[in-house]
């Protein structure tokens, strides 16, 4: 066909700029941006009186600060809390690592609810879903070469069928990594998220949570 070299030639390079696009967005740590209004729940605590304890993890829990999450990383752009062991990233912010239990050799995760193994369960398989894609990208990389190569058929094909699996795997990946911020925002899944705390409809308005994808 005379319009197959503009079609495997426009399909490459759509691939190779998904492949970018992926790669970049897979590093980020931009995912989830939740903002704290720090002042607001302290003037809260002035005015409702007996918030000790409020004021007390305001100053040593991580969820109190301003935050960004990716897949591996939660990075504070504006404050860090002083309790919490942080470096800096490639992009100069002071980031943690996301502890995904891999291996869990304390037997943390013993104590977790069912919603929070639930959770994270989906968090590590959207991490793997993502690098078996990758991997499938580099093997189609590799048959897409011997196709222009040998002007073969079937190995065009393979790469075809190879690139569209590579994409379910993302997609996938996609799924879970909603799920997990499903699980956040509408189960209870630890201290960190808003419906364990107490006075919650006091102060669910003094932090937002924003996707970034």
């Amino acid at each position: 066909m005379p319009c197959s070299a503009i079609t495997l030639s426009l399909a490459t390079i759509t691939a190779i700029v998904s492949v970018a696009m992926l790669a970049i967005a897979f590093s980020t740590d931009n995912w989830l941006f939740y903002e704290v209004k720090r002042s607001s729940i302290l003037k809260y605590a002035s005015e409702k009186g007996e918030q000790g304890a409020l004021v007390n993890s305001m100053n040593t829990q991580y969820y109190y600060y301003t935050r960004t999450k990716g897949l591996f990383r939660i990075c504070y752009p504006k404050e860090r809390p002083p309790t919490v062991e942080t470096y800096l990233s490639p992009v100069e912010t002071h980031c943690m690592n996301i502890d995904y239990f891999i291996p869990d050799t304390d037997n943390v995760t013993k104590n977790f609810s069912e919603e929070a193994m639930t959770r994270l369960h989906m968090g590590r398989a959207a991490i793997a879903l993502f690098i078996v894609s990758f991997f499938v990208v580099f093997i189609a990389f590799w048959t897409g070469v011997a196709g222009c190569w040998r002007r073969s058929p079937a190995n065009i094909t393979s790469t075809a069928i190879l690139m569209l699996l590579a994409s379910l795997l993302s997609a996938g990946a996609m799924g879970l990594w909603h799920g997990e911020e499903y699980f956040e925002k509408e189960k209870v899944v630890g201290e960190e998220y808003y419906q364990q705390w107490s006075n919650v409809r006091d102060i669910l308005e003094l932090v937002t949570s924003n996707a970034r994808y």
